[in-house]
């Protein structure tokens, strides 16, 4: 009987590699851990609190974070996915309209990410890395605020460009919240009112 050469072959099942998908759970679990206890508030977790709450050996930190700076990068950047993406306001929408879908997306943004702020802050003087990861959220930012407030932005001379940066950044919503005491209803409206009577036509 000949054999039929084009029959198809049976598909094959790819070998999952138990040890790799370990590893990646268990450094997945120390990642959701941190960042759920700084959520919590707690500032800066022990390498105890952080094992006990991802329900690893403290030694597995070690072996999966060559440093306590590539496990806040890898916080950050988990922290970041789960933001939503910034949309900019619809063309042709009036400057107030603009204005109040810029702010209430920004603050939503600086809210949700005020304690991972506090924990790169705090670790950025000894990290380069940390530092560029900082600079390029603020960056971020400054086109964000470009894209929905450009046209404004455009007529208004530098110190004022960087009021409104200010006025929208991590550091001036952790003011209004924190020194000020502002809840976050009332905070969102100061940076509205501001940016209103810095930028209206």
């Amino acid at each position: 009987m000949r054999r039929n050469p084009t029959r198809a072959l049976p598909p094959v099942t790819p070998k999952v590699d138990g040890r790799h998908a370990r590893k990646a759970r268990t450094r997945e679990a120390i990642v959701n851990a941190l960042l759920e206890l700084l959520d919590e508030g707690h500032t800066e977790p022990t390498a105890a609190e952080i094992a006990a709450r991802a329900k690893v050996a403290i030694r597995s930190i070690g072996q999966h974070f060559k440093s306590r700076e590539e496990l806040l990068l890898a916080v950050a950047g988990r922290h970041s996915a789960r933001l939503p993406t910034p949309t900019p306001p619809s063309p042709g929408r009036s400057f107030e309209a603009r204005l109040v879908h810029f702010v209430a997306t920004r603050v939503r943004a600086l809210e949700a990410s005020a304690a991972v702020r506090r924990a790169a802050q705090r670790g950025a003087g000894d990290s380069k890395a940390i530092t560029r990861a900082l600079a390029e959220t603020a960056r971020k930012r400054r086109e964000e605020l470009q894209a929905s407030l450009g046209t404004e932005l455009k007529k208004a001379p530098a110190w004022l460009v960087s009021t409104a940066e200010t006025l929208s950044s991590g550091a001036g919503w952790d003011a209004l919240r924190h020194e000020q005491k502002l809840s976050p209803a009332v905070a969102e409206q100061v940076i509205v009112q501001a940016l209103k009577r810095l930028l209206q036509p």
